[in-house]
């Protein structure tokens, strides 16, 4: 990450505090809000593709008869998945297969290096506990905000990245 001298006067690195901290355009920039809803996106859809097939399987063999009994394990499902999903694709690599596309990469706050095991863990479970709670119809809106978030602030931070600690650069 670009900074001005690198070091604070106690000698340990000098975290980011403002877009200025940042080049306006190319690698290393912050992620603009576009090319990251567009991968993820493409994160979503590869994550709730499985429980859109099973609903449309389970749907044609009920008569089109809709039971919510079979459907509880779901919330809880997506949420496991969907954690796992993104926790693999920061931790190991930095990245989901959405952010690869787009040309993204997740990255430490205060370093500007690979997310580590707890904070890829804590920065893919957040936007995914509004699908395990029992909130109905409000889960789905629940996620959106939890992703929409990142529009606000200087930094483009939503509540996964304080939460993980985490910043979303552009690798282009």
């Amino acid at each position: 990450m670009p900074q001005s001298d690198g070091v604070t006067p106690t000698g340990g690195a000098r975290q980011p505090t403002s877009a200025a901290d940042f080049p306006r355009t190319g690698p290393f920039s912050l992620a603009a809000p576009g090319p990251r809803f567009a991968a993820r996106a493409i994160d979503l859809l590869a994550v709730s593709f499985p429980a859109l097939v099973y609903l449309a399987f389970a749907t044609s063999y009920t008569n089109a008869r809709f039971e919510f009994g079979p459907l509880l394990w779901l919330g809880p499902a997506l949420f496991l998945f969907g954690s796992f999903y993104e926790f693999v694709g920061v931790a190991a690599f930095g990245r989901t297969p959405g952010k690869a596309i787009f040309g993204l990469r997740v990255v430490r706050m205060i370093d500007g290096k690979r997310p580590d095991m707890p904070q890829a863990l804590l920065r893919a479970m957040t936007p995914w506990v509004f699908i395990a709670l029992p909130l109905g119809v409000f889960c789905v809106p629940g996620v959106l905000v939890a992703y929409g978030s990142a529009t606000a602030g200087e930094l483009h931070r939503g509540l996964p990245d304080h939460a993980g600690g985490t910043l979303v650069l552009s690798t282009r």
